[in-house]
Order: C-alpha cells, then sequence, then structure tokens
C-alpha cells in the first residue's frame, strides 16, 4: 500500500514567498519557495538535513546540494510535481495563468518630440531691408525601433532601444526597465515604467491582434510575437 500523503497550502511568513508543505507517513516537510526569476527551491524533505534542489518554473531540476541523497532529491520532486498540478487546477478555475511565461518581441514605429532650427526674413528698420533671422521650432520626429517584452510569473520587464530611451532617463538595468503594476488578463498586457521623474509610460499589449501601444512623452505602436500562435485565437 502505498503511503498516506496529504497536500495544503500554508500562507506564506516570508513576502513574496509562496509556500507548499507536503506531509509524508515519515513526518518529513518540503517547503518550496519562489525566487524573483521565477525558479524554485525545495527544502526540508528530511529532518536536520541542510539539502536544497533548485527547479526551473517547469519543474526540471538545475542544481542539488552537495548535502542531498538520492531520496531526498526523489522527494523535492514529488513535491514540485504536487506543487505543478495544484497550480495549473487553480490557474484553470481563475481562468488567467499566474505563473505564466511569455517573451515577446515587437517591431513597430515611434514618435517623439524635437526642436529643428528655422529661418525667416525680417524687416530692418534701420537698415531699410530685409535680414534673415535663425528660430527654434517644435517638431514631432519619427522613428523605427523594437521593443521586448518578458514576463515571468507577476514580474515584468521591457527593453528599449534607440530613440524610445530619453537623453535623461533612469539608465534601468542593461537596457531593461522594469514594469510596474503589471496585470496580465487572458486577453491584454498592461503596466508601466519610469524612464525618468516626469515620464513614466504607460504599456498597453491586446493579445488577440498582438498590437503594442507605448504612451509616454515618447509614443510607440509596434506588433509583437512569441514563439508558435498559430493554433491558438491569441497570438500569445
Amino acid at each position: 500500500m502505498q503511503p498516506i500523503k496529504t497536500l495544503r497550502i500554508v500562507a506564506p511568513t516570508i513576502l513574496g514567498l509562496l509556500t507548499l508543505t507536503v506531509t509524508h507517513s515519515v513526518n518529513a516537510q518540503a517547503v518550496i519557495d519562489t525566487l524573483d526569476n521565477g525558479n524554485l527551491t525545495v527544502t526540508g524533505m528530511k529532518s536536520g538535513s541542510g539539502c536544497t534542489v533548485l527547479f526551473k518554473p517547469q519543474g526540471e531540476i538545475l542544481q542539488r546540494g552537495r548535502s542531498c541523497n538520492s531520496t531526498e532529491v526523489r522527494k523535492a520532486q514529488t513535491a514540485i510535481d504536487s506543487y505543478l498540478r495544484e497550480q495549473d487546477t487553480s490557474d484553470n478555475h481563475n481562468g488567467r495563468s499566474s505563473r505564466q511565461s511569455l517573451t515577446l518581441i515587437c517591431y513597430g514605429e515611434g514618435r517623439k518630440p524635437g526642436l529643428t532650427n528655422g529661418y525667416e526674413y525680417e524687416w530692418n528698420e534701420r537698415r531699410h531691408r530685409y535680414e534673415s533671422r535663425n528660430r527654434i521650432e517644435s517638431t514631432t520626429d519619427d522613428f523605427d525601433s523594437d521593443v521586448q517584452v518578458e514576463i515571468r510569473g507577476t514580474e515584468g520587464k521591457i527593453h528599449l532601444t534607440g530613440k524610445l530611451i530619453a537623453p535623461i532617463n533612469s539608465r534601468g538595468d542593461n537596457g531593461w526597465w522594469k514594469l510596474d503594476d503589471l496585470q496580465v488578463e487572458p486577453d491584454r498586457i498592461t503596466g508601466k515604467y519610469r524612464m525618468n521623474g516626469l515620464n513614466k509610460p504607460r504599456v498597453n499589449i491586446d493579445r488577440r491582434s498582438g498590437r503594442i501601444a507605448i504612451d509616454g512623452i515618447e509614443k510607440f505602436r509596434g506588433n509583437c510575437d512569441s514563439g508558435d500562435w498559430s493554433g491558438s485565437r491569441n497570438r500569445f
């Protein structure tokens, strides 16, 4: 007879970590924590053991601690499998995936405000003739650009290039800006990023058409693709 295993969700005691406890007949408890990059760690398969096993978000083992034996690794894998099944059930019930991973590549055109030098002729009363005068005019510059968006669970970031990056900016992280107020819905993805103190563009992605709109001081419109979406009503 197989040992009885019960599954229960324990309220997280550390902010940002989702903890799952799997109780076996030997009273070992496997604790699963989610990391910022979406990977998962499993500890506590054996009382007093310092074994930690690192998994990909999809449940594949990335790394096992030196103190882990084969039995603990098997228990960690069982705990991860149970956790992912529980997540899938919860996601289907809610009609959305709280652990969805997306990488989008978007191409399109943008517009940004600019300045240009202009000339005009003005009558000089003292010299009794027309003379040219320089003036500065406000313009709108058009440009082509590409944008990348990465979403891992509830976290997201956007990669910008060229004229989408304002001369005065918060520098981001190697061209990546964190997406704040990220909302991943079945048909729409929205969020915003902080280019600088005065410019906080909003990002709106239509998942059915694949259209992306960025609205800030710089504006961008384009189309996004991710993998093979031909079998789905949505592009991603």
